[in-house]
């Protein structure tokens, strides 16, 4: 099984992917002494994206800046529609020339399509490549099966990821989305779960029980909207199924740095983000109005956008649903 953190990744929606070099070592450093498998380090956005350092992670930065963990997988997450054939060519070096040798590539399912040649690409430049296949809870049996097999046919994915983007998924639809993608794929899965249920943990132990051999998870559960699985509670939990992690490190990271940045940016479960998961509201809506309108308008808002196709996050809507219209 392959325990991925995926913190300076997925934490970045709270802090505009600003992390502290310092910190950001220190952190490196806690998650190699874990014993934990893999790390995102970040997205490999274009270059324009303006946003911290920790969204378009180069080579040249990782080497520059940061210490590079002796685990077996370090990489980086990219966006399907960022990119093309052209430009993985242009922002990635053959793997056995970086730091880096992990990519995962996130797409819908409607335009998984769209990810073929990107992941050949990837995967003739060496690396492993992993699928990430986004709000995967309202999905039904036989659009995830025949995404499964769509991909199986490509011959280039080592690793098919379901992500709960919504926080809808509960034991249930986790066990059918993996039995569906069982059907297609003969290959290692992958679970990414969201915490807009406070069920994150548990339905990544049901994964983990399903046989899915890569899990998520971020310090605090830092990520965005309500966040992901707790990294510090899924070792404790894994090392009670006979897994032997090194716990002490990764406490003493939530509970330095980690702690403060929570009670700063105020992640986590909550009604607001609970109702999300209800009515497939994409989390940045809640994000976005949580600390900056009352919970009145708040509840208005997600009264609003449940009628509405909310999914996505789209700037008009999250206006009109403030004013609701």
């Amino acid at each position: 099984m392959i325990a991925l953190d995926a913190t300076l990744r997925d934490g970045g929606y709270y802090n505009d992917w600003n992390f502290d070099i310092k910190i950001a070592n220190e952190y490196l450093i806690a998650i190699e002494k874990s014993k934990m498998d893999a790390i995102e380090v970040g997205f490999r956005s274009l270059p324009d994206k303006k946003s911290g350092p920790f969204s378009k992670v180069t080579d040249y930065f990782v080497e520059k800046n940061l210490y590079i963990p002796n685990i077996k997988y370090f990489g980086v997450m990219i966006n399907e529609s960022d990119y093309d054939y052209p430009k993985v060519n242009k922002f990635f070096f053959k793997c056995k020339d970086s730091p880096i040798n992990l990519v995962r590539v996130a797409t819908h399912f409607n335009r998984a399509s769209h990810a073929e040649d990107i992941l050949k690409s990837l995967k003739s430049l060496g690396y492993t490549v992993c699928i990430n296949l986004m709000q995967a809870a309202d999905k039904s049996y036989d659009e995830i099966r025949d995404a499964a097999k769509l991909i199986s046919e490509w011959n280039c994915v080592d690793v098919i990821y379901l992500a709960d983007s919504l926080g809808g998924m509960t034991h249930d639809t986790v066990n059918y989305a993996f039995q569906a993608i069982s059907e297609g794929w003969k290959g290692p899965m992958g679970f990414h779960g969201h915490n807009n249920k406070g069920l994150a943990l548990d339905n990544t132990l049901e994964a983990v029980d399903m046989g899915v051999e890569w899990i998520d998870s971020t310090i605090m559960g830092m990520g965005r909207g309500p966040g992901n699985t707790e990294t510090e509670y899924m070792l404790n939990e894994l090392n009670k199924r006979n897994f032997e992690f090194e716990l002490e490190p990764i406490y003493e990271l939530a509970m330095s740095y980690f702690y403060d940045l929570k009670k700063e940016c105020n992640w986590g479960p909550s009604l607001p983000y609970y109702l999300s998961a209800e009515y497939n509201i994409h989390p940045t809506y809640i994000q976005s109005m949580i600390n900056k309108y009352t919970i009145t308008t708040v509840l208005k808002a997600i009264n609003y956008l449940k009628n509405k196709k909310a999914n996505s996050f789209n700037q008009k809507l999250f206006l009109e649903a403030i004013k609701g219209d």
